[in-house]
């Protein structure tokens, strides 16, 4: 049986409410001839109207792996999931994708028009100076959560006692991970940080672990800053994230083992990886990527 306390219905009834609303002002404020830009498959289903789809152009922009977005709720997974990929299908004008990689990815359950898709990678602000240390030293920057898999990083700190693991973020795992770090003193948790430029002065690398990125914003923020990441082969950008051997290496090998072999590679080259992350970074450029949505949005003016 379902039961729903008195909270509960209040609470769905002001949400009901709120939508209501929602799709009544955009009713009102996207009479026609504007682009909207969404960044879920749900908000066509839960905030437009027929009228918003037909008569606008919209674009939807994908913020997590492929995946994923089949997956969940908010996306397009859940109960109205064929209603929703009926509704990308007939309206959506642009799909913006995160990297080269993923359209293959989508095409498994959510065939693509390359006339529709357009690459437009995350932007990001260069820093005015680098630091020229190599700290022994490697980052963790993330939310501390299980899904983050912040256990392998333990477990790869007890196979490199020489090298100091520093963990950036806070979550609602945090306690559990650090009962599980107890005792490993080349690991410290250093909370929430919005500071990056400290992170990556005091850092030589940055390491992530997560079982799936959407693309991986830490990951950018180490290549602007000339440091090279190592990353898990789990989402389609980690390959347009870094280049194997140029700016941090790509792993299919999970293991402790396979792990502090590609950090010790990495740690032991600075120089060479300094300059393949400086190289790779461009494809960041805050110019560079306004343009591109300046670009797109204009184009659909112009029709």
């Amino acid at each position: 049986e379902l039961y729903l306390s008195k909270s509960d219905i209040i609470r769905y009834f002001a949400l009901l409410c709120d939508l209501m609303h929602i799709r009544k002002n955009l009713k009102k404020l996207l009479t026609g001839g504007d682009t909207l830009i969404l960044n879920s498959a749900s908000a066509m289903l839960l905030f437009c109207s027929k009228q918003i789809l037909q008569n606008n152009r919209i674009i939807l922009v994908q913020h997590n792996a492929p995946h994923i977005l089949r997956t969940r709720n908010f996306d397009f997974g859940g109960v109205f999931r064929k209603q929703k990929i009926v509704l990308f299908k007939k309206y959506i004008d642009c799909f913006v994708l995160l990297s080269p990689y993923e359209k293959a990815h989508f095409d498994q359950w959510l065939p693509l028009s390359s006339k529709k898709c357009v690459v437009i990678r995350h932007a990001c602000c260069f820093p005015e100076s680098l630091s020229d240390v190599f700290p022994n030293a490697i980052a963790v920057v993330a939310r501390i959560v299980k899904l983050k898999r912040i256990d392998r990083v333990i477990d790869v700190a007890r196979l490199l006692p020489e090298i100091k693991f520093n963990i950036y973020g806070y979550g609602p795992d945090e306690d559990y991970f650090k009962r599980l770090a107890k005792g490993i003193k080349n690991i410290a948790f250093h909370g929430y940080t919005n500071n990056i430029g400290d992170v990556y002065r005091e850092n030589q690398a940055l390491l992530i672990t997560s079982d799936y990125e959407g693309y991986s914003i830490s990951g950018i923020e180490a290549c602007v800053y000339g440091r090279p990441v190592i990353v898990l082969n789990t989402y389609p950008a980690a390959k347009d994230l870094v280049e194997d051997r140029v700016n941090g290496r790509v792993l299919d090998d999970f293991s402790p083992e396979a792990l502090a072999t590609a950090i010790l590679e990495v740690m032991s080259l600075p120089e060479q990886y300094r300059c393949g992350a400086l190289k790779h970074r461009e494809q960041y450029n805050q110019a560079i990527i306004c343009d591109k949505w300046r670009k797109l949005i204009l184009a659909g003016e112009e029709k």
